[in-house]
């Protein structure tokens, strides 16, 4: 089983995990003095263990074997707006991150049913992923913010929409460039408009209309295994 523990570092020779992963490794999986754990702290820090203390509240290891895994040459990044059910933003993050997402940006459009979102629950959920998934590096959640101010903020990258009027090969594209997602009702003919005059190159996704989730995990799967 894998514990998260941000702070635990290669200079670490022990460390004691937080009161909610103790109560896990201890309480619910039962792990006692002995017991060998796998710890990562999302930065690219894998640490093997060994239990030396397993109390509920505090459990403390010794760390037998640290590794330090590289962050990938490029950054997948999503800026998408936001779903209108929670729980479809849940879904897509989590599945985002096994793919191998490193930062998503959530934008309000003018179409946007919904302009805010849980980003505590949301940065637990891409923990457990990240755990699941046994990938080292956690994906940057950004907070939310406006189409225009993002644009500014990134003035260059792909936009995804439903009036594409030419498809940019993979081999084309910019790997340090963010892929712009829309709502439900796409962005408005003049968001696209600001966009393009900005830098932004229209991409194709698919031939079908895909809800935003499903155009940002796919998105997410073109970058992380095309340009590589």
């Amino acid at each position: 089983m894998i514990f998260y523990a941000p702070e635990c570092t290669l200079d670490h020779n022990t460390y004691t995990l937080s009161e909610v992963e103790s109560k896990h490794c201890i309480k619910v999986l039962r792990n006692k003095i002995g017991s060998e754990i796998e710890i990562i702290n999302g930065h690219g820090g894998q640490f093997m263990c060994e239990i030396i203390d397993d109390h509920h509240k505090k459990c403390e290891v010794k760390i037998t074997k640290k590794t330090q895994h590289p962050s990938k040459e490029n950054d997948t990044h999503i800026a998408m707006a936001i779903p209108k059910s929670s729980d479809r933003l849940e879904w897509f993050m989590e599945k985002a991150t096994e793919i191998g997402i490193t930062r998503l940006s959530l934008i309000n459009c003018e179409h946007s049913e919904r302009r805010s979102f849980n980003q505590t629950r949301l940065a637990k959920i891409t923990v457990s992923a990240l755990k699941q998934s046994k990938r080292f590096h956690l994906p940057i959640i950004e907070e939310a913010i406006k189409f225009d101010d993002f644009i500014k903020k990134h003035p260059k990258g792909y936009i995804g929409h439903c009036n594409v009027d030419n498809k940019i090969m993979g081999r084309e594209m910019n790997q340090l460039m963010p892929f712009l997602i829309g709502p439900e009702g796409d962005f408005s003919n003049e968001e696209i408009q600001r966009a393009k005059d900005s830098g932004y190159l229209s991409v194709d996704l698919s031939k079908n209309r895909l809800r935003t989730e499903t155009a940002a995990l796919s998105a997410v799967f073109y970058l992380s295994n095309i340009l590589v």
